[in-house]
């Protein structure tokens, strides 16, 4: 089996790779919460929509064994029908007569930085080595930190890491092979969606659950939200530039350009699965309605 359990399903209109009849089986979302990529509006949503049929798995010690764990879980648990973790490990477990629906949003690398930084900065504890070293340094210096091949790779293309089976610590390159695939998974993701486009990206979900879960609802009151949304995406890209002086800048650029090329793939293929929905204006107008009401109902 090469790498990844690829889940793809011919849809007519090519959007979601999910069939339109489970034939009896079950259904699984599975959630693959990045660190730092809004995933803790998503599973607000999740929890919403599916009640005590969602688990927010912190087990993460447990989650790392991957299939040989997630499987067995799965089975044993069988009135789940939605899963959010750090970390889920590839390759996926095969279940017969389980469909597992992967769910994944990525976010521009660079973006990242300043809310991985902000938030370690803002947490409490006297083990983490990321909280410790970002209330000790700057921004820059604790980006400085990170790039350190020793030091977790939180910063240094993190996403496309999570998208494989476990690497080394200090294993830096990706082969031309590796982007192959990575292309390719990407692209099977059933559900994949972008930080930056997230209400359209909540939009897809739907569209492509709604032919599993009738009625699904995905609208969600925002948590955990850090970013200063006040600049555009390139002007905040020239203050970190500014902030951290060009010469960290570069580093930071350099330890991400798969991750770079990753995300340029995903905003490609979320464009392209947008343009096959028809009317998504009216349903994206839609879903907005009724996250502000909810937003209103919460205040």
């Amino acid at each position: 089996m090469t790498i990844g359990t690829k889940i793809i399903e011919s849809v007519s209109n090519g959007l979601a790779r999910v069939a339109l009849r489970l034939r009896g089986r079950r259904a699984v979302i599975l959630h693959n919460h990045l660190f730092k990529n809004a995933g803790s509006s998503i599973d607000w949503a999740l929890q919403n929509g599916f009640g005590e049929a969602f688990v927010d798995h912190r087990d993460d010690a447990q989650m790392r064994k991957g299939a040989a764990y997630l499987g067995p879980y799965l089975v044993e648990n069988c009135k789940i029908q939605a899963l959010s973790s750090h970390h889920l490990t590839l390759p996926l477990p095969e279940i017969q007569g389980v469909k597992l629906l992967r769910m994944m949003m990525f976010r521009h690398p660079i973006e990242r930085v300043t809310s991985v930084y902000t938030f370690e900065r803002a947490q409490v504890s006297d083990t983490h080595p990321g909280v410790i070293h970002a209330q000790k340094y700057s921004l820059r210096d604790y980006i400085l930190w990170r790039m350190k091949p020793e030091v977790g790779p939180t910063i240094r293309n993190f996403q496309a890491r999570k998208m494989l089976p476990p690497r080394k610590l200090g294993q830096e390159e990706f082969s031309e092979d590796e982007m192959s695939y990575l292309k390719g998974e990407l692209q099977s993701i059933e559900m994949l969606g972008l930080v930056e486009r997230f209400d359209e990206s909540m939009v897809l979900f739907e569209e492509c659950l709604r032919k599993v879960f009738a009625g699904v609802d995905l609208s969600y009151v925002a948590q955990n939200v850090g970013q200063d949304t006040s600049l555009k995406q390139a002007n905040r890209l020239e203050k970190l530039k500014a902030d951290i002086g060009d010469e960290t800048y570069d580093l930071l650029i350099e330890h991400n350009r798969s991750d770079l090329r990753l995300f340029a793939l995903a905003e490609a293929e979320v464009a392209a699965r947008i343009a096959r929905v028809r009317d998504f204006d009216e349903k994206l107008a839609d879903f907005r309605a009724r996250c502000k009401a909810r937003a209103q109902a919460a205040a």
